[in-house]
């Protein structure tokens, strides 16, 4: 009888310990966010005696995320993801977890169970070769900071010269590819493009890929000489014809090539694929809006975030940098409505950084008025990031003011800021659609390009 006692006690122990249970494997949650659900993917693993993890979100393309830290103690799963500011505790119940995830200060029920590793979606429009163009692989270099930017030169074949462009990215540090969620909308442009007697320039934005850093602190007028350097480039090749070189912007991107055309009179024309036309902080206001709704937020809700971001940005309009006493303002606004300190200095470090600064204050519509060469805004009526219905009047009034026939304006319906075609535009759809960019749209451009003498 003590016997068997003795080997129960063992077995209570070992359990406790973890020994007794298999931690590793790939386990699967998923957050209930309102109305949406979002599924959470842990790869868990064990090599001599050492637990590892990455993290999967497949609805949103990000595979592969560092867990920064792991432990598995007394049947006690800690897991911490510094890439998200995230954290996740849960305890194992026979084969499952039952825990919570914590992100931003904000905390929600995620119980896991073991499953089949997630698949990474199709992307049927990703370019592969063989290639019927020349692709070259090129350096320039942005002499206003001085340092190297890389890229992806794609030059049809047959004779030139021919019509060409640069690509500007949307914003964030990305690849020159616009890489997100699997997708690569730039290399899909390129391609079609090319494969259709364009030359087109995609690059690495700064600190991405193979171009070097510059300064850390870029602010979109920064990043314009970016933008700037790429188009040099572009009109030193003998491939392209110089007076036929323009330049297309995603997001971002799409005001960043209006702030370089106003500079450079040799610009032949510009595409804007979702640019905005209203300041960064118009353009939060209803992004806000539009993804809360979207999500199933209640109307009482969205109107509370809408009064104390307005109210935030009405601060971040009285500053001329975001010092100190923009902090202190801005702080004791969201103190005094209760917001707690773990959710707003997230919120302000982030408001306050100096590209961000600068994009809720900035003002696009004066450089799109003082340029004059061809343009051509495309716009989805599903975008929930620049809201067509907020910017396209916008573009049609500063055509209207200016006398310009040479501004073609397109709202293209059911699609969103990516160019899908959607069902509800929100940015966790993204990933799950096969389509990367809307064939119309790649139609639009290169029948506008060819239009350009």
């Amino acid at each position: 009888m003590k016997r068997i006692l003795l080997i129960s006690a063992l077995v209570f122990l070992l359990a406790n310990s973890g020994m007794a249970q298999n931690i590793t494997g790939y386990w699967k949650g998923t957050l209930s966010l309102g109305p949406t659900e979002l599924e959470l993917c842990f790869d868990i693993k064990q090599s001599d005696g050492t637990i590892s993890a990455t993290l999967d979100v497949p609805a949103q393309g990000a595979y592969n995320i560092p867990v920064t830290s792991i432990s598995f103690e007394m049947m006690k799963l800690t897991m911490a993801i510094a890439p998200l500011n995230a954290t996740y505790e849960g305890t194992l119940v026979l084969n499952n977890i039952v825990g919570e995830f914590t992100q931003m200060g904000m905390s929600l029920p995620l119980n896991l169970s073991k499953g089949e590793k997630a698949e990474k979606p199709r992307r049927p429009q990703e370019p592969k070769a063989p290639f019927p163009y020349k692709s070259e692989e090129v350096f320039f270099k942005n002499t206003r900071e001085d340092f190297t930017l890389a890229g992806t030169l794609t030059i049809p074949e047959g004779e030139g010269p021919f019509p060409a462009m640069i690509l500007v990215t949307g914003s964030g540090a990305q690849n020159r590819d616009e890489e997100l969620m699997d997708h690569k909308p730039f290399a899909v442009i390129a391609d079609y493009l090319s494969r259709n007697g364009v030359a087109v320039l995609r690059f690495d934005d700064r600190g991405v890929g193979s171009s070097e850093p510059g300064n850390p602190d870029a602010t979109s007028f920064d990043l314009s000489y970016d933008a700037e350097a790429a188009f040099d480039y572009l009109l030193s090749r003998k491939e392209v014809i110089p007076s036929l070189c323009g330049i297309t912007g995603h997001s971002e991107g799409g005001y960043i090539n209006f702030m370089v055309a106003r500079r450079r009179p040799d610009v032949a024309f510009v595409i804007s694929l979702a640019g905005p036309a209203v300041t960064g902080a118009e353009v939060m206001k209803l992004q806000q809006a539009e993804v809360y709704r979207g999500m199933g937020m209640p109307e009482q809700a969205i109107e509370q975030n809408r009064v104390i971001s307005e109210q935030v940005f009405a601060i971040v309009e009285k500053h001329d940098t975001p010092d100190e006493n923009f902090r202190k303002e801005a702080l004791g606004l969201l103190a005094s409505v209760g917001m707690p300190d773990d959710v707003a200095v997230p919120m302000i470090d982030q408001y306050g950084s100096p590209w961000f600064f600068y994009f809720l204050k900035y003002d696009p519509a004066p450089a799109i008025r003082e340029v004059t060469v061809p343009a051509l805004i495309l716009n989805g009526t599903l975008d929930k990031q620049v809201v067509s219905y907020q910017n396209i009047p916008v573009f049609h009034e500063i055509a209207k003011e200016t006398g310009r026939d040479n501004m073609r304006i397109v709202e293209l319906e059911g699609l969103n800021h990516l160019f899908q075609h959607a069902t509800t535009g929100l940015p966790t759809e993204y990933a799950t659609i096969e389509e990367t960019i809307s064939e119309e749209v790649l139609a639009l451009m290169l029948e506008f390009v060819k239009t350009i003498k």
